[in-house]
């Protein structure tokens, strides 16, 4: 998959590097990256993007939609629903051009990785977004 067209998202994503599953996708209008990783032999990126429940994924799209310069990290274990942290912090500038081992290394650094399944990190703090909140957006309240 050479571009990321998916549903109800405003812009194109373009493939950054060459690794075929754990890839970086880069917004160039809003500036956005997305890291994906699914982590088993069975997941791709499709499986990451197809294996989440609506109001989690429009909360998600709303996002890259609606801001720039965001990183997201999208992944999947097996038989699970996907996860994601969305980071606001950061300069996509130095980033989109690095591989996703080099990126995640980076940002491992930074000890968010806490566990949550859906994750917001800005000025320097991280939480879990609430199901009530991704509700909220989705207009589903």
């Amino acid at each position: 998959m050479e571009n990321l067209e998916l549903c109800n998202l405003n812009n194109i994503y373009y493939k950054q590097d060459k690794n075929r599953k754990y890839s970086v996708y880069h917004d160039p209008i809003n500036n956005n990256l997305i890291l994906f990783c699914p982590r088993d032999v069975d997941t791709d990126i499709d499986s990451v993007c197809n294996s989440i429940v609506s109001f989690k994924y429009d909360y998600l799209i709303n996002k890259l939609n609606s801001h720039n310069n965001l990183i997201v990290h999208w992944s999947q274990v097996s038989g699970t629903t996907s996860d994601y942290i969305i980071y606001y912090d950061y300069n996509v500038n130095e980033f989109k051009n690095k591989s996703y081992k080099e990126i995640t290394k980076i940002l491992s650094k930074e000890n968010y990785l806490i566990g949550w399944k859906y994750q917001e990190v800005k000025n320097g703090s991280v939480r879990a977004i609430t199901r009530e909140e991704m509700v909220s957006a989705a207009g589903l309240n």
